[in-house]
C-alpha cells in the first residue's frame, strides 16, 4: 500500500443486477483532472483502491477490489 502520496480520488464499490460488483471513482476536486496524465490517473485509482480494502463489507467486495488493484497494476506497468 502506498502511504506517502495523498490520493485525489475516492473509490467505492458498486453492485448491479448484471455484475457481481465493480469499483467506481470520484474526484475530490473535479478540476484536478485537467492536470493529470493517464499514468497519474491510474496511480490515483490504485491508491484509492488500496485505501478501500479497509472498508470492504464482505468477501465479494474484497474480491472485486483486489481484482481492480491487479488490473490497475498491470495497466500502470504497460503505461510506464
Amino acid at each position: 500500500m502506498v502511504n506517502s502520496y495523498e490520493s485525489l480520488m475516492i473509490a467505492k464499490t458498486c453492485k448491479s443486477n448484471t455484475t457481481s460488483g465493480k469499483v467506481i471513482y470520484t474526484l475530490e476536486n473535479p478540476e484536478s483532472i485537467i492536470y493529470l496524465g493517464k499514468k497519474d490517473i491510474l496511480f490515483n485509482q490504485l491508491i484509492a483502491c488500496e485505501k478501500l480494502i479497509d472498508y470492504a463489507k464482505d468477501n465479494n467486495d474484497l474480491e472485486v477490489i483486489q481484482t481492480e488493484i491487479n488490473e490497475l497494476k498491470l495497466m500502470l506497468d504497460l503505461v510506464s
